[in-house]
């Protein structure tokens, strides 16, 4: 994307002899994007390890609305809200493949060698989906949809998450209230309140940590290196994410009604001393069949469950569209921390603890290269009004 004006490339296939790339060109005189579905300009070039190169031009080809999920190896911020000026997440179902581990999961070494394996596993090509997007000097870019989202369901399995949510609930003495921000009509300031029923703590490394939490400790530090590792081979460098670094929390809704403000994850600045998360990706501690027997993704609507806590996406998949997507154990939900408008329904524990809403949110924070999106002003006056609320 950095070698022409108005070019874009995608790695479209690689094996153990070639590489296949294709360079998408985007016309300088397309005013208005066709269709989410619109041809370009395009070119392929393949590259042998015996140094052999084949080029071919093919007009009009469809751009790939999501790249292709591959390649594998191997940090934010608390909570801001609308303030002077800041600076500032599309759905598509994917599964994280299989079922219970096959890999020793007893061990440290097992665990961190197990979840390395899950992320491999996942498709997270729908959070890198394409779209044709107004840049602000008018101009027409291919960037990535500000609204994509990924989920992956089955992620860990059944004996991780269960010996997850054991340790999630051995932390509940030492949580606290968690809170957020929202903008206060009244005196026209930011100010902090405490969420409904929610309580939250942020998981810390070092040897009490660890000690208080292993599984949980380990999946953090696992998830950061080998995910950004992953998005980093499918993405633009100002949607690159750094692999040492992460702002994590631990919060449950205890079931009284408990619920989210409509509200944009990160809404804060640009340089160094901004808020920099970058994408967010949630786990849901739930028992692994806690919604089995409902609809699945993306068929899931507030009346299925009367425990409620669903994540509502705005805008998704159109303008004025609400997607709900449950709380269903073991499934991990991934968007850009920067631009998906959501909230979260109230929440009831009508069978007491084991209905409560669990989640570990690790967020990744932008590297180096990263940009974070400035909020666009259309859609901060059409969801909040005069104020706006983050996450």
């Amino acid at each position: 994307h950095h070698l022409l004006p108005f070019a874009y490339f995608h790695l479209l296939h690689h094996s153990a002899s070639t590489i296949t790339i294709a360079f998408y060109f985007l016309p300088n005189n397309i005013v208005q994007p066709p269709t989410m579905r619109a041809y370009l300009p395009c070119l392929l070039i393949t590259v042998s390890l015996h140094h052999q190169v084949s080029v071919s031009s093919t007009t009009w080809q469809p751009i790939p609305l999501a790249f292709a999920a591959g390649g594998f190896g191997g940090g934010g911020r608390g909570e801001s809200a609308k303030g002077s000026k800041k600076k500032k997440k599309s759905k598509t179902k994917t599964a994280g493949g299989g079922g219970g581990p096959k890999k020793n999961i007893l061990t440290p070494e097992g665990r961190i060698e197990y979840i390395k394996k899950r992320v491999a596993a996942a498709d997270v090509s729908s959070v890198a989906k394409l779209a044709l997007t107004n840049t602000a000097d008018g101009q027409i870019a291919l960037d990535i949809d500000p609204n994509a989202i990924a989920v992956v369901d089955n992620f860990l399995g059944n004996s991780l998450i269960t010996a997850m949510r054991a340790e999630a609930e051995s932390l509940l003495p030492k949580m606290v209230p968690s809170q957020s921000t929202r903008w206060d009509e009244e005196t026209q300031t930011v100010v902090p309140y405490e969420k409904k029923g929610v309580l939250s703590i942020q998981l810390e490394g070092g040897a009490a940590g660890y000690e208080a939490s292993p599984r949980l400790v380990e999946y953090v530090v696992a998830l950061t290196s080998q995910l950004s590792y992953k998005l980093n081979q499918l993405l633009p460098d100002a949607y690159h994410l750094a692999g040492d670094e992460q702002t994590n929390k631990l919060a449950v809704c205890l079931g009284d009604g408990s619920y989210y403000d409509k509200h944009i994850d990160n809404l804060g600045g640009t340089d160094d001393a901004g808020d920099r998360r970058k994408l967010t990706a949630l786990l849901y501690i739930q028992p692994p069949d806690s919604h089995d027997g409902q609809p699945s993704f993306p068929n899931e609507s507030l009346e299925d469950d009367p425990r409620g806590g669903y994540f509502r996406a705005y805008d998704i998949p159109e303008m004025g569209d609400v997607t709900c997507i449950a709380p269903r154990g073991d499934r991990l939900i991934m968007f850009w921390s920067d631009s998906l408008v959501h909230d979260v329904s109230a929440s009831f524990a009508p069978n007491g603890d084991a209905d409560r809403r669990w989640a570990l949110t690790i967020w990744f924070i932008a590297d180096k290269k990263g940009v974070i999106r400035a909020t666009d002003a259309a859609i901060e006056e059409r969801h909040f009004g005069t104020g706006i609320g983050t996450g």
